[in-house]
């Protein structure tokens, strides 16, 4: 099953007003971890625990209640989420056949996802958008940032290795 946007969204639309921060990162995190639980490698779904990399994304957004704060904050808690990830690729997809010798590398466009992530802020509020639209933009935007990574994949009858999309 392949990252879908449309799971990242409706997660979103749990997000309600709040004088907090703690409650939106917490669902932000919930939103992005439930995601991710779409992400696989050559067929093989997620079958590890991602919380340490979700604790990470939550720990990472500080600032998401400043003014103009949000956009960094969430890119930095999903930098920090790829960050836990990538090392943990070995644990989190077990392709039978196949080792995980080395560290995934994250999507390179976790590189502009802070002007995604604005972006889409920016169009919901010209759009007036109500939040079930405003989550859907926002989830496609940081969808579009996520394709790419990549886990190499090493026969365990000697071959040679076989970089493999996360999707």
């Amino acid at each position: 099953m392949p990252l879908l946007p449309a799971t990242l969204a409706s997660g979103l639309e749990a997000l309600v007003p709040t004088d907090s921060a703690s409650d939106p990162i917490t669902r932000i995190g919930a939103a992005f971890d439930d995601y991710f639980q779409g992400a696989s490698v050559s067929g093989v779904p997620v079958g590890g625990s991602t919380a340490a990399a979700k604790s990470a994304m939550e720990g990472a957004m500080s600032g998401l209640n400043a003014p103009d704060g949000a956009a960094a904050a969430i890119s930095a808690g999903i930098t920090a989420y790829w960050g836990v990830i990538a090392p943990a690729a070995a644990t989190l997809w077990i392709v039978p056949g196949f080792t995980i010798p080395a560290p995934a590398v994250p999507p390179p466009g976790l590189a502009g996802l802070t002007s995604a992530v604005q972006g889409a802020f920016d169009a919901s509020v010209a759009a007036e958008d109500d939040l079930a639209a405003a989550a859907n933009t926002l989830a496609t935007a940081i969808h579009g940032t996520q394709s790419g990574g990549i886990v190499t994949l090493v026969p365990v009858v000697p071959g040679p290795p076989v970089p493999t999309p996360i999707i």
